[in-house]
């Protein structure tokens, strides 16, 4: 038996079109030794499919919330992790599935560098329907039909090329990492509703030492479809509120743990905080423009106070918000 075994962990929400193919794209992978089904409240018939799918296959656990809760795909993730038997894990969505050879090479990776606790590889996409992309463009979201992150970055310098998002990035289902390494990061944070994922990646980046396995092809597909959640449609004050809590989080826990990185998120912060796309008023004038960014500043102090003793801020404000930037500033 190989010591590279591995625990796919699977959340389950409204996906029952999709999820026997995420399980028995996993189990064909022959590293994967039991894939964790965690069925969350599903309004579908995704239960009953899941049910079917741990009768049919031994190495399939079926996990569920207490009384059948929906709590989201960061607890769904989390409670798998919990369970997980192998030293190494996986993550794939239901509506999306493995490659074969999709552990080839971080098998390989993890071999021969024993140092390595994550890889990190590429992810391809799957249009399924002319709606699901339009409203995939609508989102913002890339078009790029391959996900991943520029070769050659440095362990140490991976953290921040992932903040800074210049040298591309990669998605949840084209890492695995040794277990061993939560005790570092924790597991996902269960109050983001949206980009719980992307957080996590972040903390495990800034914290342990992760490796590229393949990156000019995919490992993995995500399917583009109608029932996205990262693709729903929201406000564009709605999308900066979810991507500022995202980093407030991620920033309080730097506090903690990885406190150099706080001076790479604060700009970051701030740039959400002041953005254009909190106006309520299209095209104001000059002034108009600089008032407002004033007024998104002070909101954000009045409901943040403790941020007037953080150093960090005081650092980054001058080059986000000086008056004659004001009127610039991100769309």
């Amino acid at each position: 038996m190989s010591d590279f075994e591995v625990s796919v962990i699977i959340p389950v929400y409204n996906a029952a079109a999709y999820v026997r193919q995420a399980v028995e794209s996993a189990l064909a992978q022959p590293e994967v030794r039991e894939v964790l089904l965690v069925e969350d409240g599903s309004p579908d018939n995704a239960l009953e499919i899941c049910r079917q799918l741990a009768s049919e296959y031994p190495k399939v656990v079926l996990l569920r919330h207490p009384n059948g809760e929906n709590r989201g795909a960061g607890a769904s993730r989390n409670l798998g992790m919990k369970n997980a038997s192998c030293e190494y894990l996986a993550f794939l969505d239901a509506d999306d599935y493995y490659l074969p050879g999709r552990f080839a090479a971080a098998s390989e990776i993890f071999r021969l560098d024993l140092a390595c606790e994550g890889v990190y590889e590429a992810v391809g996409m799957q249009v399924e329907s002319e709606e699901g992309m339009e409203r995939w463009l609508s989102a913002g979201k890339s078009t790029s039909r391959l996900q991943t992150i520029s070769a050659g970055i440095k362990p140490e310098e991976l953290a921040e090329a992932l903040l800074k998002g210049d040298q591309g990035y990669f998605l949840i289902a084209g890492l695995t990492i040794r277990r061993s390494i939560l005790e570092k990061t924790g597991l996902m944070n269960e109050d983001l509703r949206l980009h719980q994922d992307t957080e996590f990646i972040q903390r495990i980046a800034l914290t342990s030492r992760l490796l590229p396995g393949r990156l000019n092809a995919p490992v993995a597909i995500w399917r583009v479809h109608a029932q996205n959640r990262i693709s729903s449609p929201l406000s564009p004050v709605q999308k900066l509120d979810n991507r500022l809590a995202m980093y407030h989080h991620l920033y309080s826990w730097c506090g903690k743990h990885a406190r150099k990185y706080q001076k790479l998120l604060m700009p970051l912060m701030l740039d959400n905080i002041i953005s254009s796309a909190r106006f309520l008023k299209n095209n104001p004038k000059p002034l108009q423009r600089k008032l407002l960014r004033l007024n998104n500043l002070l909101r954000y102090l009045a409901a943040k106070p403790y941020m007037l003793v953080d150093c960090n801020f005081w650092q980054a404000l001058p080059g986000q918000v000086n008056i004659a930037r004001l009127g610039k500033g991100s769309q």
